[in-house]
C-alpha cells in the first residue's frame, strides 16, 4: 500500500514537471517568434523607406511639344501636315540647336547653330543644306516654308534671320535669306521683309 502511494506521488510529481516543461517550451517558442516578426517588420519598413527615398530622388524628365510644319508642292501656302514632336525641355533650354535638329530630323534640313536673342532667332545653315533650297522653285519654296514656319512657331520666337556658315544675306535663284522672316498670325503664313542691302549670291 505504501509502495502504491509512493508510485502515485512520483507520477504526480512527474506529471507536474512535464506540465511545467510544456509551459516553459510554449513560452520560449512564443518569445523566439516575436523578435523575428519585429525584424521582418523593420525590414519591410526599411525597404519601404528605401523605395520612397529612391522615388523622391529619381529625376523626372520634363517634356515639351514642338511643331514641325511640313509642306509639299500641292500647296505652298498651307502645310500638308503639322507634326507634334516631343523633346526634352532640358535639351531645349540647354542646347537649342540640338532640339531644333530633332524637330527637323524627318526632313533633309540640318542646322549648324541656333542663337536666340530675345524674340529674334538666327539660324545658321551649312552650305550643303542651303544648296537644297535651290533645287528648283518648288524645292526653294518648300524648304523655306518648312524652316521658317517650324522655327517661327518655337516658344517666344517672333523673327528669324538665316545665315550660311556664318554669312548673312545669301540668296540664289529659288530662295533668299537676305531679309527677316516674321512670325505670322495664328493660322497664317509667315511674311518676309527683304533687306535694303544687296544680297550675296550663292556660289556652287
Amino acid at each position: 500500500m505504501n509502495t502504491s502511494k509512493k508510485l502515485k506521488t512520483i507520477l504526480g510529481v512527474l506529471f507536474c514537471f512535464m506540465v511545467i516543461l510544456v509551459i516553459l517550451l510554449v513560452y520560449v517558442v512564443g518569445q523566439s517568434k516575436e523578435p523575428t516578426e519585429s525584424s521582418s517588420t523593420a525590414s519591410d519598413s526599411s525597404a519601404s523607406t528605401s523605395q520612397t527615398t529612391a522615388s523622391q530622388t529619381t529625376p523626372v524628365t520634363e517634356k515639351m511639344e514642338l511643331k514641325l510644319y511640313y509642306y509639299d508642292a500641292d500647296n505652298y501656302d498651307k502645310p500638308k501636315e503639322i507634326r507634334n514632336i516631343t523633346v526634352d525641355k532640358k535639351l531645349y533650354d540647354n542646347d537649342l540647336t540640338a532640339a531644333i535638329n530633332n524637330v527637323l530630323s524627318s526632313t533633309d534640313i540640318k542646322i549648324n547653330k541656333a542663337v536666340l536673342d530675345g524674340k529674334n532667332i538666327t539660324i545658321d545653315l551649312p552650305k550643303e543644306t542651303v544648296k537644297k533650297f535651290n533645287s528648283g522653285s518648288a524645292g526653294g519654296i518648300n524648304h523655306t516654308n518648312i524652316l521658317a514656319m517650324t522655327v517661327l512657331n518655337l516658344p517666344g520666337v517672333e523673327q528669324m534671320q538665316v545665315t550660311m556658315d556664318g554669312e548673312a544675306g545669301i540668296e540664289s535663284d529659288h530662295f533668299s535669306f537676305n531679309g527677316t522672316f516674321i512670325k505670322p498670325e495664328e493660322g497664317k503664313k509667315y511674311t518676309f521683309n527683304p533687306s535694303d542691302k544687296p544680297g550675296k549670291t550663292l556660289e556652287f
